[in-house]
């Protein structure tokens, strides 16, 4: 995928454009048991909640091309049955609304996911009805012949807040702040299908790491089933 094309994509990630239908999470602790699981309807957040969760989702899509943002194709057996990206194929389709395959898919990510400490995973499901464009390249809202649905997947860090001191206005003192565990901006994530010149690409997904030098190259092959470069 090129710069426009992600580009594209982000601009999904705002309350006037969003294509996101179902949200839903697990919360997985340094021991990778389960904690907690969640799932809704997008639509049905509070408005301050979906602010914070476009950005977790634009920040997954952000970086530079062929360092920490990559293109990858599945191998052709992954693609037969049995093979990783039939399984994302088959979760794409579940629409997250299958309870055992979204089990399937948290099981799958904590077994090859190395991360060592508490994280959240975090998967939406989205339906872009791809807009024509005119030859004055502006969007055609009613010439689209195309619906790319996709997955987007974001592994995010728990993190304690940091320890320090707050105010307390109703007693005028400056108390021991109480500590919380917070979500922190993605580590890894994918977007599954690639989207390809204005497109569904479904041989390709795009691969995030927030961090070009430790690509959880593992984590790519054993889970996607396809070799960072």
């Amino acid at each position: 995928m090129n710069k426009k094309e992600i580009a594209e994509i982000k601009k999904q990630f705002t309350p006037q454009r969003c294509t996101i239908t179902r949200i839903c999470g697990c919360y997985v602790d340094g021991d990778k048991e389960k904690r907690t699981t969640f799932k809704d309807a997008f639509f049905s957040l509070p408005e301050e909640d979906a602010f914070k969760y476009f950005d977790i989702f634009k920040k997954s899509l952000s970086g530079t091309i062929g360092k920490n943002l990559m293109t990858m194709e599945f191998p052709l057996d992954e693609e037969k049955e049995g093979g990783r990206q039939e399984f994302l194929l088959r979760v794409r389709a579940s629409q997250l609304k299958d309870e055992e395959v979204l089990e399937d898919f948290y099981d799958r990510i904590i077994g090859n996911y190395d991360y060592g400490e508490n994280y959240l995973i975090l998967l939406i499901h989205g339906a872009y009805d791809i807009p024509g464009r005119g030859t004055d390249n502006e969007e055609m809202f009613d010439a689209s012949d195309e619906v790319y649905e996709y997955l987007l997947c974001c592994l995010c860090p728990v993190k304690l807040s940091k320890p320090g001191l707050s105010y307390n206005a109703e007693d005028n003192c400056f108390p021991n702040r109480i500590r919380e565990w917070i979500v922190d901006m993605p580590q890894t994530g994918f977007l599954f299908p690639a989207f390809h010149d204005r497109s569904t690409d479904l041989h390709a997904v795009l691969y995030y790491s927030r961090n070009a030098a430790q690509l959880h190259g593992e984590f790519a092959a054993e889970f996607l089933g396809c070799v960072t470069p």
